[in-house]
């Protein structure tokens, strides 16, 4: 008997027949993203119902079958269950993938309609919150990747402030605290720091900052030399001086 068979038949045994959940034209598990992962949508954010695409045929086949795959293998992974599924997706019947096929044509027809409808319902308000939380997500995804290529090329980070290397030294004292009330305290304290001691904390973070520049100047000039200028603070001299010049000109 088949790895495919004996899940299916196990499904079976979970959540019903296989051919009657196709049929039938409903689902054993409630709508969810393709992805666990994912995240909000503008929509969700502002608390707006916003009608969701239908899953394509395979989506929906590993949805289906997702029961039955944790219930024989409790401990698999993402990348495992989506080879196993594309894997299993292929040795699929014609009849079966074709009366999918037919689903979800059905399903994305009404969607089109819903989705008319919730568009139409939206207030001018709605529509610019829309707009708006869009733009911001846009921003913040641009500044995450960002993030990623200053990690992967080794920007320098910035230093901590006096203050906050004062915090590290106290981190000790954290365990059993919540976090404001950690952060209160460290806060009381600081402001009752002698001079002496706090002068301790600002030298070194003068020091750490001397050093930081020297590192992120000394980087900026590697990512000018690789062409990567655009993740340099502000464009090199030679730049500017030639533009002061074609304007005098």
């Amino acid at each position: 008997m088949s790895s495919i068979t004996q899940l299916c038949r196990l499904s079976n045994l979970v959540i019903g027949s296989y051919k009657t959940v196709l049929h039938g034209r409903s689902n054993w598990l409630s709508p969810i993203q393709a992805c666990s992962y994912s995240r909000k949508s503008p929509e969700e954010k502002l608390g707006i119902e916003k009608p969701k695409r239908p899953l394509t045929p395979f989506f929906k086949f590993m949805q289906q079958m997702r029961p039955a795959l944790l219930a024989k293998t409790p401990g698999i992974t993402s990348k495992e269950a989506i080879a196993w599924s594309s894997k299993h997706w292929q040795q699929l019947d014609a009849e079966t993938k074709s009366q999918m096929v037919k689903e979800y044509e059905k399903d994305l027809e009404d969607y089109k309609k819903i989705k008319a409808m919730y568009e139409a319902s939206l207030t001018d308000q709605q529509k610019q919150d829309i707009r708006r939380v869009k733009e911001e997500m846009a921003t913040a995804k641009e500044k995450r990747k960002l993030k990623a290529e200053y990690k992967e090329l080794g920007r320098p980070k910035k230093p901590m402030s006096s203050y906050f290397l004062y915090m590290q030294t106290r981190k000790d004292s954290f365990q059993g605290k919540q976090l404001k009330e950690f952060q209160a305290k460290v806060k009381q304290d600081w402001t009752k720091l002698p001079e002496s001691e706090r002068v301790k904390f600002e030298k070194q973070a003068q020091d750490l900052m001397t050093k930081y520049k020297k590192d992120i100047e000394a980087w900026e000039l590697k990512m000018i030399s690789i062409g990567r200028a655009d993740l340099v603070r502000t464009k090199p001299i030679r730049l500017s001086k030639t533009k002061t010049v074609k304007k005098a000109q």
